[in-house]
């Protein structure tokens, strides 16, 4: 299987998430699928690749030290970092788009919200706190809202797509059905 792919800001390169060498790791690729390469490989689950916006970085989430962590590494696989240190479980990393924040959503106060924290993994700060769900982080491209997804209106387990402020404030439901709505993307227009 080949999962979260994500693109390079370029738009020459995409990383994605692979078990085709029989383990959970992040690839990278040509935007035209060629010159495929590994960038981990680890025992334990590596996934959800994220670019940096200057595109020398990739934000993703492991298992390696046996909790779900949030690390960062050089395109080329090099220089790899841990970023969080929880017991909670740690993941879907979201560059802010001046490259100075990470958003990620955490169970590390026993329900999943979402975070930021500097790019250096200093400075983790909880943006939501509500018992429902939020997940999936997606900034706006001028660094001042956050989307995300949650099932805080008690629509029985639906999730729907939130924005907020990028310090957690002003919080707007944007969709309102029956459906499951996740993964919320932004446009730079």
């Amino acid at each position: 299987d080949d999962l979260s792919p994500a693109w390079s800001p370029d738009g020459r390169r995409m990383a994605f998430t692979s078990d085709r060498d029989g383990n959970w790791d992040i690839y990278v690729m040509n935007a035209d699928g060629s010159n495929v390469n590994r960038l981990t490989n680890h025992p334990e689950l590596d996934w959800s690749p994220a670019w940096s916006p200057d595109g020398r970085r990739i934000a993703f989430t492991s298992e390696r030290d046996e909790d779900e962590e949030i690390y960062v590494m050089n395109t080329d696989g090099s220089n790899m970092n841990r970023l969080t240190n929880h017991l909670g479980h740690d993941w879907s990393p979201a560059w802010s788009p001046d490259g100075r924040r990470i958003a990620f959503e955490s169970f590390r106060d026993g329900n999943w919200d979402i975070y930021v924290m500097n790019a250096d993994g200093s400075n983790v700060t909880q943006l939501t706190n509500h018992p429902s769900g939020n997940s999936l982080p997606a900034w706006s491209p001028d660094g001042r809202r956050i989307a995300f997804v949650s099932s805080r209106e008690g629509n029985s387990g639906i999730r729907d797509i939130y924005v907020m402020n990028a310090d957690g404030s002003n919080v707007n439901r944007l969709t309102n059905h029956l459906g499951q709505d996740r993964d919320p993307a932004w446009t730079a227009d």
